[in-house]
């Protein structure tokens, strides 16, 4: 469902979960508007029931069938983090060994790295002025 938002007219799109969830929500709490938050301005626009439940008809059987798909993808992320620990204890994983460079390069200071700031003799040249040469012409 495309919205215009009322405070700085951005358009914005609500997804069909969002809606379904928001008519879930409207049914066990008894309101009649949705706050719909803008994603450019964050104001909240009132969105009222009967425009809700006129964009998604039947919308009463898709939750139903939402709640269903969710409950199934639980149980298959819990059966998966299950086996997980099953096939990591039977096979330990080897740490992956540092090449000889990388470990060079931890032992060196840091401050061996850094370039050496300027000598004090020299000093910074004024914009617009060349530099002295150091002989001077008569």
């Amino acid at each position: 469902m495309n919205l215009r938002c009322s405070y700085c007219q951005t358009m914005f799109a609500l997804s069909r979960e969002t809606m379904l969830i928001a008519l879930e929500q409207m049914e066990a709490e008894g309101l009649h508007h949705y706050d719909a938050h803008c994603p450019k301005c964050r104001r909240a626009n009132s969105m009222s029931r009967d425009r809700l439940e006129k964009a998604s008809p039947g919308w009463r059987e898709a939750l139903i069938e939402m709640q269903k798909q969710a409950a199934k993808a639980e149980k298959e992320q819990v059966a998966a983090v299950e086996e997980k620990p099953a096939k990591a204890s039977a096979k330990p994983v080897a740490a992956k060994a540092k090449s000889p460079a990388k470990i060079e390069a931890a032992k060196k200071p840091a401050a061996a790295t850094k370039a050496s700031p300027a000598s004090k003799t020299e000093k910074p040249s004024p914009k617009g002025k060349k530099p002295a040469t150091g002989t001077k012409s008569k």
